[in-house]
């Protein structure tokens, strides 16, 4: 699993590296232009780590619900917050946990209440009418 996994972001990369390489079409020698092509590869793959992981931070801290509409972009060091939101959701909190993550030096934040006729989502189990999980047994079971 783990070998299958590497191999594919390998092969990722390379097909990024090979996009930047031939979309650059300036007069630079072909080290040049490969060493333009890896360092705009690594700055891809931060600006979409970095977004990935303050989308994390806002989904643990605010919950999937809160965030299900909510989507960020990252790039070099300012991120923007943009989507809907729950009424109930405070706007600052969401700025100062997205400024929690590091790299993040400045945040832009553009949400909408979420309209009323979007239902949050429904639990799967537990609560508000879902199935609710077994009971512990307080005893082993005899065979």
């Amino acid at each position: 699993m783990i070998k299958s996994s590497l191999a594919v972001a390998t092969i990722g990369a390379l097909v990024l590296f090979g996009y930047f390489y031939t979309a650059n079409r300036s007069e630079l020698s072909r080290t040049d232009k490969a060493k333009q092509a890896a360092k705009d590869v690594g700055d891809a793959v931060r600006d979409k780590g970095v977004a990935g992981l303050v989308g994390v931070r806002l989904k643990t801290k605010f919950g999937l619900d809160a965030t299900r509409f909510l989507h960020t972009h990252y790039d070099e060091g300012y991120v923007v917050v943009y989507g809907m939101v729950p009424a109930g959701v405070d706007q600052q909190s969401l700025i100062e946990e997205a400024a929690r993550v590091p790299g993040v030096s400045s945040v832009d934040l553009l949400v909408h209440a979420r309209p009323e006729h979007i239902v949050p989502l429904k639990p799967i189990v537990g609560e508000d009418g879902g199935e609710s999980l077994p009971e512990p047994l307080s005893e082993p079971a005899s065979p």
